[in-house]
């Protein structure tokens, strides 16, 4: 236990004394905090306000107006997190190809220390730093959002929240550091990283809602984990801002509203349920650490 702790401790430090590595592994919600403040928030708000205006009935623009505001601020807020949990996660698993071309791994394999506790030291700073990254950006985002005359999100909202954020990072986690196995050279994982980077944002349609996108892009979207990520996220962030902007408007007006915005997930012209989605993450998670052992197990093998 002494030796994960170290191996841990060791692996955090590394990635936090990189301000280069922490800076790009923010790079991504940067983008997306600039996209929105500049061009998609506004038109976002107006959607909502237009929405309101046509099937909402008599309404008070200044107040519909505000409520949107909110209302996309944790829409947004949604898609950093999602963003956070997968880049974060792979920045940090940079570390074990770091390790790898600068030989240094070889030197942890030589010592009296298991490479499954290697192999999990790696994984759980991973996790820890995207769970820090994400709270921090959680409670920024609360007070830029109550700073500009926002409702807060209730005691339970919040708690929802963070398990969802350790649900996802651990799920990137553990994806990540597969991907990485098979990764020798530090300029291709950073290579991997920009790519990872740039997509995250339209897998999570977070610069293009769903409704925007073609649908052959959307279907395919609906089965990977980043989509559902973020749908959850939304769910938990967005639930009330969502009953306060579309108080006294018809049902069907903010399912719509809902599955374009990728608030909630339809296949089909199904509703997926939140419980299947957390399963389908974890399902994710479980056959990603299952392919890890596999392929640890082969290369044990190979080496001996």
């Amino acid at each position: 236990m002494e030796k994960f702790l170290r191996l841990t401790r060791r692996n955090c430090l590394v990635f936090l004394r990189d301000r280069g590595a922490v800076f790009f592994s923010l790079l991504s919600m940067l983008i997306v905090l600039m996209l929105m403040g500049v061009f998609l928030g506004n038109m976002n708000e107006e959607n909502v306000v237009d929405l309101l205006k046509e099937y909402g009935g008599v309404r008070d623009i200044p107040a519909d107006e505000a409520r949107a505001k909110e209302l996309i601020q944790y829409w947004t807020l949604a898609g950093i997190l999602i963003v956070n949990a997968v880049t974060v996660t792979l920045t940090v698993i940079g570390n074990r190809v770091t390790d790898v071309s600068e030989g240094k791994l070889a030197s942890l394999y030589s010592a009296p220390v298991s490479r499954g506790v290697i192999a999990l030291s790696y994984v759980t700073s991973a996790v820890l730093i995207g769970i820090l990254m994400c709270v921090l950006t959680v409670g920024i985002s609360l007070c830029y959002i109550a700073a500009t005359g926002g409702e807060l999100l209730s005691i339970g909202a919040l708690g929802e929240i963070f398990l969802l954020i350790v649900l996802n990072v651990c799920v990137f986690a553990v994806l990540m550091y597969f991907f990485a196995l098979f990764v020798k050279s530090s300029s291709a994982w950073s290579g991997i990283a920009t790519v990872v980077g740039t997509l995250v944002g339209f897998a999570g349609a977070i610069y293009l809602p769903m409704g925007s996108l073609p649908e052959g892009v959307a279907a395919v979207l609906k089965y990977f984990p980043v989509l559902h990520g973020a749908s959850l996220l939304r769910t938990a962030c967005c639930g009330q801002a969502l009953e306060t902007a579309f108080k006294n408007t018809p049902a069907e007006l903010l399912d719509e509203y809902q599955t374009y915005m990728g608030i909630q997930v339809e296949i089909g012209k199904n509703i997926i349920d939140s419980s299947f989605q957390v399963l389908f993450l974890a399902g994710y998670g479980i056959i990603a650490f299952i392919l890890i052992v596999l392929v640890q197990k082969r290369k044990d093998i190979s080496d001996r």
